[in-house]
């Protein structure tokens, strides 16, 4: 074959190639989205009105995007207190524990509610999911949930997503270790005395821990998508440290009176002050309905 015939055959086949064009990529599937949770408007910083629809803290929500470079570590602190202005629930020792095997040995007063002063514990804070730009790693030390006189200790904390939560037994009793996040069980285990913890990790969510042996027991461990978060202790005081300068929604959840929301500014040089302020009106959280009923 001649020279020219060959250029010839190879333009035509160029030729053949543009004309029937390159075949498309498959369209790639997008991240889905999260049911999201409805709360009540953002307030100033101060004192804040009962919140309408009590329900928990947005769960974090997936994205098909990449997943965002680790944030730098900030200087701001955000400092404040939890009040309850209104008639606290009385506490009183759960009826069930005269009749359980070694948990009668003790008269523990339950605690739902507790309120020094005025200022209310064990009220989860935290900056409200997906708030804070940048991702975080789950740290590698492990969260603890010890059985301890019938009784979850702590009653509440916070974890980072897929931070790993050791749930232990220091009673010599057997429970039952039954978790649930909204209506759902998670896993439902039986956990002797001294037995090996058991060791669990969660993407997102309130989780509510209960026992079907001791059914006044209740403990909740919230997963938050970043490590800006803190439970108000004694005196209702709690600290956020370490946060990058900002403008925040804020939110506060107690497992009785439910969530309270507030916006916040945060500067590297001077803490930002918070107060949430609860009524005792409010209603139950859809996340801990019935907590009282029956226990006297």
């Amino acid at each position: 074959m001649h020279r020219r015939d060959l250029v010839s055959l190879s333009a035509l086949a160029v030729a053949a190639l543009v004309l029937a064009g390159c075949p498309e990529e498959p369209s790639r599937r997008s991240g889905g989205t999260a049911a999201t949770v409805t709360t009540e408007a953002p307030s100033v910083a101060s004192v804040e009105k009962p919140a309408a629809a009590q329900q928990g803290p947005e769960a974090p929500k997936p994205t098909g995007q990449a997943a965002a470079p680790a944030a730098p570590e900030g200087k701001g602190v955000i400092k404040g207190v939890v009040k309850l202005t209104g008639k606290p629930v009385e506490m009183k020792v759960p009826a069930a524990r005269k009749d359980a095997p070694f948990c009668q040995d003790k008269d523990v007063p339950y605690n739902a509610v507790v309120v020094n002063d005025g200022k209310l514990k064990d009220t989860f804070v935290r900056i409200a999911v997906g708030g804070v730009p940048g991702s975080w790693k789950a740290p590698d030390a492990h969260a603890v949930v010890d059985q301890q006189d019938c009784m979850y200790v702590p009653r509440i904390q916070g974890v980072v997503s897929e931070q790993q939560v050791d749930i232990k037994n220091s009673d010599r009793t057997l429970h039952n270790v039954h978790t649930y996040k909204g209506s759902e069980t998670l896993f439902n285990q039986a956990q002797p005395g001294g037995a090996a913890p058991l060791t669990k990790a969660w993407k997102d969510g309130i989780i509510k821990l209960t026992c079907d042996v001791h059914p006044w027991m209740r403990g909740f461990v919230v997963v938050t998508d970043h490590p800006f978060f803190a439970v108000s202790g004694d005196d209702g005081s709690f600290t956020i440290e370490k946060v990058p300068a900002g403008k925040y929604k804020l939110e506060a959840w107690h497992p009785h009176y439910g969530l309270k929301t507030a916006d916040v500014a945060v500067a590297d040089d001077k803490p930002a002050q918070v107060t949430f302020t609860y009524a005792g009106t409010e209603p139950e959280p859809a996340e801990n309905k019935d907590e009282l009923k029956g226990l006297w």
